[in-house]
This record gives C-alpha cells, sequence and structure tokens, in this order.
C-alpha cells in the first residue's frame, strides 16, 4: 500500500465514522445509495478528487458533503414532523 493509498484509507475511515456518528449511516450504505454524474464509483471520484486536490482537498470534499447530507436529512425531518 502506497502512501496516498493509505491517506485516501484514513480520509475515507473519518468520513464513515463521522456518517456513524452524525448521520446514524455508514459509508457501506452511502456507496450503495449515491449516484453519481457520468457514472463514477465513489471510489473512482475519490480518486480524482485526491489526484487533483491532494489529501486536503478530499477531506475537504468530504467534510461538505456531510454538511450537505444533514441538511437534506434536517430538511426532511422537518417536512415529516410539520405534516398535519
Amino acid at each position: 500500500m502506497t502512501l496516498n493509498d493509505k491517506l485516501k484509507s484514513n480520509i475515507l475511515r473519518d468520513f464513515d465514522k463521522r456518517l456513524q456518528r452524525e448521520l446514524a449511516a455508514d459509508l457501506y450504505s452511502f456507496i450503495a445509495n449515491v449516484k453519481l454524474d457520468e457514472g463514477d464509483s465513489f471510489h473512482d471520484s475519490v480518486d480524482i478528487i485526491f489526484e487533483r486536490d491532494g489529501a486536503k482537498g478530499l477531506k475537504e470534499f468530504l467534510d461538505d458533503l456531510v454538511v450537505m447530507l444533514e441538511g437534506f436529512q434536517k430538511e426532511n425531518t422537518d417536512t415529516q414532523t410539520s405534516v398535519p
């Protein structure tokens, strides 16, 4: 395993922990449910972002993704609780 592979692995492990902690989800279910543009797999996208933006860019992308997912979850919860 190369240093870059280890970095990506650590970043994805942290992302998985954050999904579990903040969204009661996990990386496996996230990957199974996410739809990406142009048919890329989640791992293909991770590789592209890592190559283009480095470890910091990948971490920032995944952090922003969690924030977006939290917003969707909150919006969905608010919609369900406000229905008469």
